[in-house]
């Protein structure tokens, strides 16, 4: 007898099965020559020979494995579709992270460029208003220099009358940036014997005359030891000098040889220097500053005075036009005082007459 497994019952009718062998052929079997009750899709042993056919059930245990097997099969091909579906959303996550972070990237780097041009729009804004220009005047930029408020690098502009012609030279110091500079004096009320200094380029003064009216802008500039200049960056010719300010600004000749006999009209007036002291003189001699008890005249044309206060005294001395004060420079081109119990060591003590 052959054994055929795993053939399936296709009909069942009350007479008799159909069974469809695992050759694709059909075996119609009366239900009374069964053992056991048939039920469609079972899954049958056939054994056949030339006279008798048994067909009985397939074994619970074979039923079992076929059962297990299936399911397996089933959850292996869930896992599998499961796994390919998951598996586009993974690299949809990293092309949306990939996007994210570019972007990210992106943003982060207009955020740093924003910022680089934050910086420099403020340090243009700082650079712009260090280099503003301030108008003032000589008299305030020198109340500023004095106490302090000057500011170095600063510009500032203003207007005054070129003076003390005579002393303008080339720069003499150790500040290396103002060499091929030109020191020139202004006027300036708070500074009244001697005005104020401007460095400047001497091709910007020719033709310039003392007593004209110009205006500069300047910048403050400072050397090692802090000490500030005014450097002209431009200045502009407004007036020239009349010759009636000329006539005006003449000094008055000192008459030596009166004053050697006890007559000071000469030199009668009000002197001052920059340091706020004064000195005045009518015909007779001192109004203010002592007695004169001594006079005489040196070898380099100045007139010297002994003058008492009381107890002590102290030396004074008139220098004509012309006359070098040997210790300080001054204006050669005015009469001056100088007085005290030692030489004077700045210009700021030379006196000059202020009426």
């Amino acid at each position: 007898m052959k054994n055929k497994k795993h053939n399936q019952i296709i009909h069942v009718s009350e007479t008799h099965i159909i069974i469809r062998l695992h050759t694709n052929e059909t075996l119609n079997v009366p239900i009374n020559e069964l053992t056991f009750r048939p039920k469609v899709n079972d899954i049958v042993e056939v054994y056949q020979n030339q006279n008798h056919v048994v067909v009985c059930p397939l074994p619970q245990s074979n039923k079992l494995w076929i059962l297990i097997t299936s399911i397996t099969l089933l959850l292996l091909t869930i896992i599998g579709a499961t796994f390919l579906f998951f598996r586009h959303p993974d690299r949809n996550i990293e092309t949306v992270d990939s996007h994210s972070s570019q972007q990210i990237s992106s943003t982060t780097s207009s955020s740093s460029a924003s910022s680089s041009s934050s910086s420099s729009t403020s340090t243009t804004s700082s650079s712009s208003t260090e280099d503003s220009i301030i108008d003032t005047t000589a008299e305030e930029l020198r109340d500023m220099e004095n106490d302090g408020r000057l500011k170095t690098g600063q510009l500032y502009r203003f207007t005054a009358e070129l003076t003390r012609k005579k002393f303008w030279e080339s720069y003499v110091g150790h500040f290396k940036a103002l060499n091929t500079y030109h020191t020139i004096w202004v006027k300036a009320s708070n500074a009244p014997i001697t005005g104020v200094q401007v460095q400047i380029k001497k091709s910007m003064i020719e033709g310039w005359q003392e007593g004209a009216t110009v205006t500069f802008t300047i910048k403050i500039m400072e050397d090692s030891e802090k000490f500030q200049f005014w450097v002209a960056t431009d200045a502009t010719l407004i007036t020239t000098p009349t010759e009636e300010k000329h006539t005006e600004n003449t000094t008055q000749e000192i008459d030596t040889q009166a004053i050697l006999h006890g007559d000071y009209s000469s030199i009668a007036g009000t002197w001052r220097n920059e340091l706020g002291h004064e000195i005045v003189f009518n015909k007779n001699g001192l109004v203010k500053g002592g007695q004169i008890y001594k006079s005489g005249i040196g070898s380099d044309g100045q007139i010297g005075f002994s003058v008492s206060t009381g107890p002590t005294g102290y030396g004074m001395s008139v220098y004509p036009i012309g006359v070098t004060i040997k210790w300080v420079d001054s204006d050669l081109s005015k009469n001056r005082i100088v007085a005290g119990q030692s030489a004077p060591n700045s210009s700021e003590q030379v006196f000059y007459k202020t009426d």
